[in-house]
């Protein structure tokens, strides 16, 4: 089972991981009764633990089980939340259908008067589901449903839901596209100040290039993708830049740099006992042309 830093699961946000399929578990403030609250928030103590102690299956079951009694208290806001948590740690666990599932409490309920933001937080997550599950055309169904509640990208999702849009883009196989959006999406993060964001969205600029063959020009964004995961200490991030810059360094001729990377992407990744991780990053190696 992968060992999940704790600090990174306190973090308020719906972070994505765009680029790197990961997220952050989202913040479920519980407004009930001091009986009612003490359940849930119990509930919700549990699968932080279990997080600590990096047991995903357990940590899902109880993100579950707090959204069940956030729902017999009518808590709109801490279902959502918590079932955006129990679909980030299934995806996590490389179960994105059981992820997928996990939203319907949100997405599948227009009864619940869900507050704005958690509808688009779903939308996001669906989006992002869809795409693993490679359903380009549900993911970018639910990706303009989320820009359609952030009018101009205007929001404080902003910034994500292009990071969302360019890479659902890059999936498609419109590299121009995706870089163009991932460069707008850099300079709305950068904007309002959201590293993370802004992170995520120079690793799609640098693999954008890549694809476009402009290796030698996708490294600087890189690097400084890399620069800001190392100041956020996001191990996810960081193994995502690593192989990034592994593939455009071999990409541009640059057999020493592209070892290096790969050398330090392959220790994060085992670090992180990250077998999903490790087999897509070599994957993604096997596949780079030699120079």
């Amino acid at each position: 089972m992968r060992a999940i830093p704790f600090l990174l699961l306190l973090a308020l946000a719906l972070g994505i991981t765009a680029g790197c399929g990961g997220a952050k578990p989202v913040a479920a403030p519980t407004q009930t009764s001091s009986q009612s609250q003490s359940r849930l928030a119990d509930a919700e103590g549990r699968a932080a633990a279990l997080m600590r102690a990096a047991d995903l299956e357990g940590a899902a079951r109880q993100y579950g089980e707090a959204a069940r009694i956030a729902a017999s208290v009518e808590n709109a806001d801490a279902v959502a939340a918590n079932a955006i948590n129990q679909s980030i740690v299934y995806q996590w666990m490389g179960r994105d259908a059981d992820a997928r599932d996990a939203l319907s409490r949100v997405l599948d309920d227009p009864r619940r008067a869900f507050p704005e933001r958690r509808r688009l937080q779903a939308e996001l997550r669906r989006s992002i589901v869809e795409l693993a599950l490679q359903n380009q055309v549900a993911a970018a169904t639910f990706a303009e449903r989320a820009a359609q509640r952030c009018p101009n990208y205007s929001c404080e999702y902003g910034a994500h839901i292009l990071n969302v849009q360019a890479r659902i883009a890059f999936e498609g196989a419109h590299v121009a596209d995706a870089e163009q959006l991932a460069t707008r999406a850099a300079e709305r993060a950068r904007s309002r100040n959201d590293r993370g964001e802004q992170a995520n969205a120079l690793r799609m600029v640098g693999k954008a290039r890549r694809a476009q063959n402009n290796s030698k020009e996708a490294i600087p964004p890189l690097e400084q993708a890399l620069a800001i995961d190392r100041d956020l200490a996001d191990p996810r991030k960081i193994l995502a830049d690593l192989t990034e810059l592994s593939l455009a360094s071999s990409a541009a001729g640059n057999r020493d740099a592209a070892k290096d990377y790969y050398e330090r992407a392959l220790t994060v990744s085992r670090a992180l006992q990250d077998t999903r991780g490790l087999a897509e990053m070599e994957a993604q190696l096997r596949q780079q042309p030699k120079n």
